[in-house]
């Protein structure tokens, strides 16, 4: 009876242990296709460790799918749809980019809040608002190449003050 009773365990747990394979597909889910994002300046210098982000504004009253990447070192991101799943549903989109560094002074104490003193970006402000962006992508059916061009480098450090911003000059991020 042991035997049996072992035997039995052991197949569930494998039965559950083989079946997990991350979260389950949405039904809803369109057909994915490829999709890969080469971001660089101006100079055509790679922008790596940049967040992507592509934003479908005709999905309106529908369910809006999440589909982001990070560049890699030679500025390319493969995109995921709602971080699970590789490709982007077909449609037009409009992108983002962000590329920027926070100094972070860590809790004092148990419970306490980290506090930013200031963030280093490397990409214009301009390229994280989907409005002002002006880089689009249009996503057909099979694989999907989309180049974004993000202008110059920047290495500008805007300081925190108790907690918010200093001026900056108005031509920052621009």
């Amino acid at each position: 009876m042991k035997k049996y009773l072992v035997l039995s365990l052991v197949c569930v747990c494998a039965v559950a242990l083989g079946c997990s394979k991350g979260p389950k597909k949405p039904a809803d889910l369109p057909a994915l296709n490829p999709t890969v994002v080469t971001v660089t300046y101006d100079d055509g210098e790679p922008v790596a460790d940049a967040q992507v982000v592509l934003r479908n504004p005709s999905s309106t009253g529908g369910r809006v799918w999440n589909v982001t990447g990070k560049t890699d070192a030679t500025g390319k991101a493969t995109m995921m749809t709602d971080g699970n799943w590789p490709g982007v549903p077909a449609g037009d989109y409009q992108g983002m980019v962000i590329k920027e560094i926070s100094d972070v002074e860590e809790p004092t104490t148990v419970g306490g809040s980290a506090v930013v003193k200031g963030i280093k970006r490397y990409v214009a402000t301009k390229y994280g608002d989907p409005h002002d962006s002006g880089l689009t992508a249009s996503i057909q059916a099979g694989d999907n190449n989309i180049e974004f061009k993000v202008g110059q480098k920047l290495d500008e450090e805007v300081k925190m003050q108790a907690g918010a911003q200093t001026e900056m000059p108005e031509d920052a991020g621009k």
